[in-house]
């Protein structure tokens, strides 16, 4: 009889095994030990996980497979782990030698199968037998001996066996040893040392104190799993390091970039011999060190080709030649001026760099960056976010890496957009000629060709890529223009007005792709109207031929019916790119207000509190990027998710070149573009909170659709728009906050005065009003401290909520708000006092992401307004610090102290509210 392919004699091997596993399983340390308890529950998990270890290297539940190890199927060798294997089983079976001999105690056990469930270093393997040993479906009956194996399993059942005595336990942790000595004697280790073995295995402990436990437990007697955990230990110290390094959108810019047209920057690695004569990349990568650059104006091409050579597998050919038997390491970083902080800084460059190096080599992480190495190995209890070093420590690191770390390695970078950088060029050029000083590396690096630029690397081999696409552009003249079906009839007619039109084209666009892919547009939209051949060369020859002149001139040529949508659209990406920290627009969230026609719906018609399904997103993001392409002439693209088009619920709307926004900022551009806008009162900042209240019925991340929906209120009230709109769109948001998800914001009731789900949710300010004061929002605090009129007209009121329930007394939570609807609340009722709001800001600590840097100092002249209002307000507004905590009223006069050594200007403001706050404490402790 064979139970999945072993034979009865194999059978009974692995249950004797299985045997041995359980009675091991049933031993535990007495809590009373303390720290010893852990150290003998580790010494005794060693020796499982090493057993366990020793039946999987030789293949004990595949026997007969190819994986079994061939001493193994020895019949003398199976009978001497037969042997070895009943010895451990009888040792741990003798009850009495347990107690007497062992220092172990039998208390009786309620519970599981011994074998459920268990954690520790051999917690891996474990799950991993006892997975297999299922598979394997072995039946009682096939065993040697049913019955004395089914009182085997009532005996492993019914209790445990706690440890009492560690002197006694050591000796049976000694015998244990022997034991899988003898094993792993009897069928030796492969070439690969034991430390290296354990290593892989005790890698999988993802918890510091355990691998600490380990190397204390087995340091005397298992030198080898001791260093094993010392290794294992420093890979996760490493490993943690590294993901700190790591942004999310580190690659973004260059996943983003589109590829080449086809047949296109083939030159670029192969050039022909009638090329123009440059300095030789292909020459470069396989020979010297040092700078590469590839210059080009904008729109030239650079990005896509920087693209097309990170990828082509030619390129690390020729790498590879230059290495010459080295070990290789390749590094990348795309800057890009209209993506986040960490995209366009020296900070993001360093950052990522590393985390590409560190990955590629984890070794070195601790010789790297020292300090931040130990703030993860001595802080393994506290935050799991460890602080980004400084951009010295990290450059120092990179500079160790190449000079001494990797000394005996070769390694590339290669780095595109350094004039997207945002600081000076001077300093991001000194830094790439800094790394150039060592031997062993090489860069590649583009930008456009500022002074700085062209001073730093004027005697370094470059390229000027305008002056070497003159092809790529002829052959994409041809592909789209040539080539369209149109075009193709006309020439029937005339071929050489279809080549007067085309040599036009590529002479008009001196080598700069982005031109003649607009020209192109242009010239291909005729051919769609069925334009003549004189109006189609007339399209031609009204393209001005600078690329900024142009952009400007195909949005005063967009069709009239869609010109006022299609520049609402521009301008909303135009102010969201401007405004540092905002999230690109999603392009759901453009459907959905754009479905409202883009005029500041502030009573979010349409919204639902069902959430739109992912059938539903992905046909509302299609429908949005055809109506981008009808409207804006191209200008307007979707980027797609980290890696392709299957993501499309996380595309987002950008422009499609950097020179698009960069035109905008022109003040006299943009005032004539936008002209109408302005007659129009078109509210940009309205527009842009309500594509992310909209949001709130997606699967977005909670965090990003509140702090994306209020910021730009933030923004629109210090602009000066009418506060009165602004505390309306800020009661919405209230509205907002009650739809978003806010498990992670356990203490979000505290701001409120009623339950998410009470009909009365909207009948305050309550959290509208905090937000007003904690971000600085002086005119709309102002406005409602100031106004005469009654502020009820401008609360949200969403139909929704009339069909909602009263809240119920209760408490949803331990320790949670208890809201009532006994009454409502006064408009204006805050948590805390407005001073409390207005210089801790409570709620932005608690609910706004740390990476969003929005924390910003208190404002004096809001605080002095707040103080001026001399007495509580009749609708809630509460000046008086009576009843604040003792507490928060010292993190109040923390955080004045704080603002009165910080402000040098404003000092004397500060010491005055601080000794107004000290009175009003004052006051309350003498009540």
């Amino acid at each position: 009889m064979e139970v999945a392919g072993l034979t009865i004699g194999a059978v009974a091997l692995v249950s004797l095994f299985k045997d041995c596993v359980d009675l091991l399983s049933m031993i535990t340390a007495a809590r009373d030990l303390g720290k010893d308890a852990a150290i003998m529950n580790t010494k005794l998990d060693v020796e499982k996980m090493l057993f366990l270890q020793w039946s999987d290297r030789v293949g004990l539940l595949k026997q007969g497979s190819a994986s079994t190890n061939a001493l193994l199927c020895s019949p003398d060798n199976r009978q001497i782990v037969s042997r070895v294997l009943e010895s451990i089983k009888a040792l741990l079976s003798e009850g009495q030698a347990l107690q007497r001999d062992y220092g172990l105690k039998r208390v009786e056990k309620v519970g599981t199968e011994p074998t459920a469930g268990y954690q520790g270093a051999s917690s891996f393997r474990f799950a991993k037998f006892l997975k297999q040993f299922e598979e394997l479906n072995i039946k009682p009956c096939q065993t040697s001996d049913a019955d004395q194996h089914s009182n085997f399993k009532k005996f492993t059942k019914q209790f445990r066996w706690i440890i009492v005595d560690k002197d006694k336990f050591n000796s049976l942790i000694d015998h244990l040893s022997y034991f899988n000595t003898s094993l792993n004697n009897l069928i030796p280790m492969p070439s690969v040392s034991e430390t290296t073995f354990s290593k892989n295995e005790l890698i999988h402990l993802k918890n510091l104190a355990e691998l600490d436990l380990v190397i204390e437990a087995t340091s005397n007697t298992r030198p080898s799993i001791s260093e094993a955990a010392v290794a294992a230990k420093s890979a996760l110290i490493s490993s943690r390091v590294i993901r700190s390094l790591w942004f999310r959108w580190y690659d973004e810019r260059r996943v983003n970039i589109k590829s080449p047209h086809f047949k296109t920057l083939q030159w670029a690695l192969d050039p022909p011999s009638d090329y123009l004569q440059w300095d030789d990349l292909n020459t470069w990568l396989q020979s010297a060190s040092g700078i590469y650059w590839l210059s080009g104006k904008a729109g030239s091409g650079k990005s896509t080709l920087m693209k097309y050579l990170h990828e082509n597998a030619k390129t690390h050919a020729l790498l590879q030649t230059w290495a010459n038997g080295s070990k290789l390491i390749l590094a990348n970083f795309f800057f890009y001026a209209l993506g986040k902080s960490e995209q366009k800084s020296q900070s993001g460059l360093l950052r990522s760099l590393l985390y590409q190096m560190l990955e590629y080599d984890p070794s070195v992480t601790e010789h790297a960056l020292p300090h931040m190495w130990r703030e993860a190995r001595y802080n393994h209890q506290g935050s799991p976010e460890l602080e980004i070093p400084s951009i010295e420590e990290m450059a120092t690191a990179l500079k160790v890496l190449c000079s001494t770390l990797h000394a005996d390695r070769k390694i590339f970078f290669l780095i595109d957009g350094i004039d997207e950088y945002e600081g000076k060029d001077l300093d991001i050029a000194r830094f790439i000629g800094e790394l150039e000083s060592f031997p062993n590396v090489k860069i590649l690096v583009s930008g456009r060709p500022h002074p700085a630029f062209m001073t730093a690397f004027r005697q370094k081999p470059k390229m000027n890529l305008q002056d070497l696409t003159k092809r790529d552009v002829a052959t994409y003249i041809q592909d789209t223009v040539s080539y369209h079906p149109y075009m193709r009839s006309l020439s029937h007619q005339s071929q050489y007005q279809v080549d007067k039109i085309t040599e036009k084209l590529a002479q008009k666009a001196s080598g700069v792709f982005l031109w003649v892919i607009l020209a192109c547009r242009a010239v291909v939209e005729g051919c769609d109207d069925f334009c003549t051949m004189t109006e189609l060369e007339a399209r031609v020859d009204e393209l001005p031929k600078e690329l900024e002149d142009i952009i400007e001139h195909m949005l005063e040529n967009i069709d009239p019916r869609w010109k006022q949508d299609a520049m609402r659209l521009i301008h909303l990406i135009y102010t969201n790119e401007g405004c540092q920290g905002f999230d690109p627009i999603p392009t759901l969230g453009l459907h959905l207000t754009h479905e409202k026609g883009l005029k500041g719906d502030t009573s979010l018609s349409g919204i639902s509190p069902e959430e739109i399904t992912l059938s539903e997103m992905e046909a509302q993001c299609r429908v949005m990027e055809g109506r981008l392409r009808s409207r804006c002439c191209g200008l307007l693209e979707v980027h797609y998710g980290h890696r392709d088009e299957t993501n499309i619920e996380d595309c987002i709307v950008k422009f499609m070149h950097r020179t698009v926004y960069d035109m905008l900022l022109q003040p006299e551009i943009a005032s004539r573009l936008f002209r109408e806008l302005e007659r129009e009162n078109f509210d940009s900042y309205a527009v842009l909170s309500e594509i992310w209240c909209r949001m709130a019925t997606t699967p977005s991340d909670s965090d990003d659709i509140f702090f994306n929906a209020l910021y730009p209120l933030v923004l629109r009230d210090a602009e000066g728009h009418p506060p009165a709109v602004t505390l309306h769109l800020l009661s919405r948001l209230q509205f907002v906050f009650g739809q978003l998800s806010l498990s992670p914001w356990l203490g979000a009731p505290r701001y409120l005065q009623h339950d998410q789900k009470c009909r009365r949710y909207c009948n305050d300010f309550s959290l509208a009003f905090t937000l007003a004061i904690e971000m600085g929002m002086d005119n709309v605090v102002r406005f409602v401290l100031e106004s005469k009129i009654s502020l009820k007209s401008l609360l949200f009121r969403h139909p929704s909520l009339a069909l909602l329930r009263d809240c119920q007394p209760t408490r949803r939570l331990k320790n949670s708000h208890l809201f009532s609807c006994q009454k409502d609340g006064k408009l204006l009722q805050t948590t805390y006092p407005l001073l409390y709001h207005a210089i801790v800001q409570p709620f932005r600590s608690d609910y706004f992401a740390y990476d969003r840097n929005i924390r910003q100092k208190a404002s004096l002249s809001l605080t002095r307004l707040i103080i001026d209002m001399q007495t509580d307000s009749d609708e809630g507004a509460r000046l008086s610090l009576q009843g604040l905590e003792k507490t928060n009223g010292g993190k109040l006069l923390q955080e004045i102290d704080g603002l009165v050594s910080f402000d040098g200007d404003e000092k004397e403001g500060w010491e005055e509210v601080k000794k107004f706050c000290e009175q009003q404490l004052n006051s309350e402790i003498s009540m």
